[in-house]
């Protein structure tokens, strides 16, 4: 038992660090790939790699009638929501996009509440408007909120995670959370090929940052911690024990930025981030 606890720990942290380096790894390749490219060599490059890791551990083939599900949550959590964070990412810092993404539970609860007829209750409408209030000091202090300043970009990727987080619990009663990835991931790399014939020649004129920036996207930030993310949740008896560490990817992603490549984030996006933060952990509170 105390062992599992270790170890969900353990994939939940690593998680998290190879998510906030993904956000720093995509604003260095945007600077040279577009975000239609750098979309399709990441989710292409995490897709080969969980092909190899669903051979060795001889994964079951999702069922036919299933695959179109897959094909929907990839173009939903994966495809769609990348491209729409690569376009935010060439005019917003990492940190400031890693705040806005981590609002994403705060969507969820209310696409939750129309659709699923959740219950929000007072602590969880206190978190929303704490979380709302927090993304728009972001906007409007970050150089004016529009749709040039690639807020709303990373607002529309926010959703689509939102979104994808609800959906997915429709495989979950038949699948692991890592065939659900494996297969999504698959399917978003499939539904982004039609970027191939414009992204490998951009990989000829990439410098080797740029190309180092791709791999750790597509191996490290995709692959590797979207399996981490899959174990830690199959070890958790409550899913709260592993999204709780979402809380960090924001901080982390802030000191990486600046440790790697010199962002250093204006006093609003920590005042907008805080109040963010604050909303997404009282909401996880709430019950």
């Amino acid at each position: 038992m105390k062992k599992d606890k270790i170890m969900l720990n353990l994939y939940a942290a690593i998680t998290i660090i190879l998510w906030a380096l993904g956000y720093v790894m995509t604003r260095i390749a945007v600077r040279h790939f577009t975000p239609e490219a750098t979309s399709f060599l990441r989710y292409f490059i995490a897709a080969l790699s969980l092909l190899v890791y669903a051979f060795i551990k001889k994964m079951h083939l999702p069922k036919f009638k299933d695959i179109p599900l897959f094909f929907l949550g990839g173009a939903i959590g994966f495809a769609i929501y990348v491209y729409t964070l690569n376009v935010g990412s060439k005019t917003l810092t990492a940190s400031v996009v890693s705040f806005i993404v981590s609002s994403s539970p705060i969507i969820t609860a209310i696409i939750a509440r129309i659709f699923l007829d959740e219950k929000i209750g007072f602590k969880g409408w206190i978190s929303i408007i704490s979380a709302f209030i927090g993304v728009v000091i972001i906007s409007f202090y970050n150089g004016g909120f529009n749709v040039t300043s690639g807020v709303i970009w990373i607002c529309i990727s926010a959703v689509l995670v939102s979104i994808y987080n609800i959906f997915q619990r429709k495989l979950l009663l038949r699948y692991s959370p890592l065939e659900i990835t494996t297969y999504c991931i698959i399917a978003g790399a499939i539904l982004l090929s039609i970027f191939a014939p414009q992204s490998f020649p951009q990989v000829k004129t990439a410098t080797s940052i740029e190309i180092i920036a791709i791999l750790i996207l597509g191996v490290f930030s995709a692959g590797i911690a979207y399996t981490c993310w899959a174990y830690a949740l199959s070890k958790a008896k409550r899913t709260s024990e592993v999204t709780n560490y979402m809380f960090m990817t924001p901080v982390i992603t802030t000191f990486l930025g600046f440790i790697l490549i010199g962002e250093a984030p204006h006093f609003s996006v920590y005042v907008g981030g805080v109040l963010v933060l604050f909303g997404v952990v009282f909401l996880n509170k709430r019950n």
